[in-house]
């Protein structure tokens, strides 16, 4: 859907869309849970998941708390990956739905589901994978500046190819454009232990080291011009 609508309106995004058939299509709903009830709210998606979301399928999900930022204090439900093509076979009528209801008895309000594919091209895994929090931002990009933004986040990828690989760096483009809510694309860094944001990053030696002297204080001058804000937040999986 995104390509089409993506070549009729001549937007941008275009260059980025993902084969329909790759599995790197995230939804992701945020929820807000009545005060006093995330326990049992955390038990009933477990259950919910263990059973109807399955690792192995194109419906698996995952439950993120939100420590701060906007949505602080709520949490995230992420199904994925998958592709629009299995949302035609998703778990819904039924069983499922009798059991989510359980879920939502807990939850006082939902934000609309989000559709975020990830960038192949722009992402790099590294060899540790196991991290299950997650450093997140989110940016609202000038209009004309996607192209521009990309070159220079490839950039950033040499980088970790070269001297961080074993940290991974995942970028995620929102399927449904939104200008006013300022939430175009995402890159997410996962780890695994808080302590690792007490660490010396360097990441500007380590820049200027793949791509020459003197050039890490260019490409933030450029990256700055590229987007009009962006949204830090840090998450912690569930389950």
């Amino acid at each position: 859907m995104k390509k089409i609508l993506s070549l009729i309106l001549l937007f941008p995004f275009l260059l980025y869309g993902q084969s329909s058939q790759e599995l790197g299509l995230f939804e992701v709903v945020n929820l807000k849970i009545k005060m006093g009830q995330e326990k049992a709210f955390e038990a009933a998606v477990k259950s919910h998941n263990m059973e109807y979301h399955k690792d192995g399928t194109p419906y698996k999900a995952v439950l993120f708390y939100i420590v701060n930022g906007p949505n602080g204090g709520g949490y995230s439900w992420v199904m994925g990956p998958t592709n629009f093509a299995a949302m035609d076979t998703r778990p819904t009528e039924g069983a499922h739905d009798e059991d989510w209801a359980k879920v939502a008895s807990y939850i006082e309000s939902a934000d609309s589901p989000k559709y975020w594919s990830r960038d192949f091209d722009l992402s790099f895994t590294g060899t540790n994978t196991s991290g299950n929090k997650s450093l997140v931002w989110i940016y609202d990009i000038t209009t004309g500046k996607y192209k521009r933004w990309s070159e220079l986040v490839s950039q950033v990828r040499e980088v970790y190819e070269q001297k961080r690989p074993d940290e991974s760096f995942l970028v995620f483009w929102n399927e449904f454009s939104d200008t006013k809510a300022g939430q175009d694309v995402a890159i997410v860094f996962p780890f695994e232990k808080w302590a690792w944001l007490d660490r010396d990053a360097n990441f500007g030696k380590d820049f200027e080291a793949v791509h020459g002297e003197n050039t890490w204080d260019n490409f933030l001058d450029e990256m700055r011009e590229c987007f009009d804000g962006r949204t830090d937040f840090l998450r912690e999986r569930i389950d």
